[in-house]
């Protein structure tokens, strides 16, 4: 039997989102149609939820269920973000006054890693490593944007799921036990100058804001300068010694994330800054700042660490989440 599920990718600053459908016998999903909208573009949700019906020619209220991955804390009848959203986003007097099916506010990287539930990903991934995934392991969903988002979860013999409660974002960088003295040097260099301006996390550093940050320890006499800009630079080959300090601290959250999670499910990657610049996972430093924590190293190196790379993998797993959790 078909179902027609709504998912939407709400971050910050844009919503995408997607009719579902979901074939129970085959256990598949199928994004029918996306649907891109920009915040600034509309004044309310109510006027955002208009635009997606009209793009996606679907009706909200007609879908069997409605799930939304979303930046920010729901608090079971508001969206809340620290950076505030334009407007609000109050989806419980809405759903209610519009009459919606069912419907789940989640975490924005919980859709990823219900995405990885599905046989849409198996074809759409970049993999560094060939270690074999324990289908029941614990699970991580690490994206690497705007923010440093992170979820973990297991899939469970059923097909239900567990997701974690995590904001590893916010972890402080540890001092590498095991680096080469170059690259020490360097990076005691590195955490005297963001102690200057910023809380030393690796956020400060594995986001667009830190990618700002590294250019301007790096280059501190080239002006002010975007993430966006930044990006153009790297796929250009213009900024080698910040590409090769961003690959590293990737790498050294990776190792540290394996640490805490001993993640035999895999660690599955995807964020704007990791899908426009997959070059930064062919870069040797990331493997260096990986084996800079040697603890476990042998076990670390089984597990599965890879990139999703499919367009519609949010929505796919907002999918997975609504049949699983709302039908």
């Amino acid at each position: 039997m078909k179902k027609k599920l709504i998912a939407w990718d709400l971050g910050r600053t844009k919503c995408t989102a997607g009719l579902i459908e979901y074939e129970d016998d085959s256990q598949t999903f199928t994004c029918i149609k996306p649907s891109t909208i920009k915040l600034k573009n509309t004044n309310s949700l109510e006027e955002l939820v208009h635009q997606i019906e009209l793009d996606l020619d679907f009706s909200l209220s007609q879908a069997d269920a409605i799930c939304i991955g979303a930046a920010g804390h729901y608090d079971g009848r508001v969206l809340l973000h620290a950076n505030p959203y334009p407007y609000s986003m109050n989806f419980a007097d809405l759903a209610k006054t519009q009459k919606w099916p069912p419907f789940a506010v989640i975490h924005d990287y919980a859709s990823i890693v219900c995405s990885t539930f599905t046989s849409a990903m198996q074809d759409k991934i970049k993999s560094l490593n060939k270690g074999v995934m324990n289908t029941h392991g614990r699970r991580v969903a690490l994206g690497v944007g705007t923010g440093l988002g992170l979820k973990d979860g297991l899939l469970l013999a059923n097909g239900d799921f567990w997701l974690g409660q995590n904001e590893a974002g916010h972890i402080g960088i540890i001092n590498p036990p095991k680096a080469s003295h170059s690259k020490l040097i360097l990076h005691n260099e590195i955490m005297r100058y963001l102690a200057k301006e910023n809380s030393i996390t690796f956020e400060s550093i594995l986001t667009g804001k830190g990618l700002v940050n590294l250019y301007q320890f790096f280059y501190p006499h080239e002006g002010m300068i975007t993430p966006e800009e930044i990006g153009e630079k790297i796929n250009a080959n213009q900024v080698k010694e910040l590409t090769d300090s961003f690959a590293w601290y990737l790498g050294l959250f990776i190792g540290t994330v394996q640490l805490l999670f001993m993640p035999d499910g895999g660690i599955w990657m995807t964020g704007g800054i990791i899908l426009n610049h997959l070059n930064i996972l062919d870069n040797t430093n990331l493997l260096d700042g990986i084996h800079a924590s040697p603890a476990y190293l042998s076990e670390r190196n089984e597990y599965p660490l890879a990139a999703l790379c499919h367009p519609d993998q949010a929505l796919i797993g907002c999918g997975y989440y609504a049949a699983k959790r709302l039908l």
